[in-house]
């Protein structure tokens, strides 16, 4: 590891007192709000991310309380959040936790990676801000200060966790993991780094190159373009949905969709109408998927219920607004 760079110990430690955001699990590490905040933070930005976190820790300010409460409660303080396979992993952690005696989250990382939703960066961050385990995180943040401060385009995972164990400061675990996670998230972002107030900029090699943001290599995303149908069924009580299965929106509750650009009349069929009138179309990608949906409406004497009274995705939400039927 000698020929490797790192990061100054006590001056990105004195940097992230100085400049660190201040956010309400940071100034109460609780195990429960830090775990909280990990599992919201996984996929979302921090700005909306925080705003999620508040909301669900005033309803959940312990995980006892998530735990004898439904998942569709849930899942509906969640809706918007996205990535809801989290929120439900998350509901049954707090069912796990909240059976036994006593009903504590694990200091032990290992202990802490056998819950749902929970992997190796998680129990790092759990255990190391909450409890002081010296261990080591590897997040997106920490991957992007390792790959600039030894220009390496696409870093192997290994390396950067003996790179992260290596510079750990084990007597602040928690303090210099939210340091490094901090100066990626803040200073040495992924499109606009601020080099010129960056506390290691002596150590990094990637400024001596012509474009420090080429490290490291972006991962292209791949995604399956999925032509359907979105069929809007309306009537006085509300609009016909039903819970949706699988990872990705399982728990929620939508529409009906066909991911066959020719199933329409199948859909139609399924649900006994005829001639319904197409009112737009919409995109909206998730991760891997991007749907492209014609949306058709019906209206009909009687049948569905309010859309406000059960958690839906944004997918849902956008057909349903397209469709001139959104509720607030």
């Amino acid at each position: 590891m000698e020929d490797q760079g790192y990061p100054s110990q006590s001056r990105l430690l004195e940097w992230y007192e100085q400049n660190s955001r201040s956010l309400p699990w940071r100034e109460n590490p609780d195990p429960w709000a830090v775990l909280l905040s990990e599992f919201i933070l996984q996929q979302t930005k921090m700005e909306v991310g925080l705003r999620y976190w508040k909301k669900m820790y005033e309803r959940f300010p312990t995980i006892q309380e998530m735990s004898i409460s439904p998942l569709e409660e849930v899942m509906l303080l969640w809706q918007g959040c996205g990535y809801y396979a989290r929120a439900r992993n998350l509901h049954k952690l707090s069912i796990e936790i909240g059976s036994r005696t006593p009903p504590i989250i694990p200091s032990n990382p290992s202990e802490l990676e056998k819950l749902p939703g929970i992997g190796p960066y998680t129990a790092a961050a759990i255990a190391s801000i909450s409890f002081g385990i010296p261990v080591a995180v590897v997040d997106g943040n920490v991957r992007r200060v390792y790959s600039r401060l030894n220009a390496i385009l696409d870093p192997k995972n290994s390396e950067i966790q003996k790179w992260a164990d290596f510079c750990l400061d084990k007597d602040r675990a928690g303090d210099w993991n939210q340091s490094l996670m901090e100066l990626g998230a803040t200073v040495c972002t992924p499109r606009a780094p601020k080099c010129d107030i960056c506390p290691i900029l002596s150590n990094c090699k990637a400024k001596l190159t012509e474009n420090p943001t080429k490290f490291p290599m972006s991962k292209r995303r791949v995604s399956t373009k999925i032509q359907g149908h979105a069929l809007v069924i309306s009537s006085p009580e509300g609009v016909v949905l039903s819970q949706r299965e699988g990872n990705q929106l399982g728990g929620l509750w939508g529409v009906p969709i066909t991911e066959d650009p020719n199933g329409l009349r199948g859909l139609c069929s399924y649900y006994q109408i005829e001639s319904p009138e197409k009112v737009g179309e919409i995109h909206h990608a998730f991760s891997h998927r991007d749907f492209h949906l014609q949306v058709w409406r019906i209206n009909v004497l009687k049948g569905g219920i309010s859309s406000a009274s059960v958690p839906i995705s944004r997918l849902d939400q956008r057909i349903l607004e397209a469709a001139g039927c959104g509720e607030s």
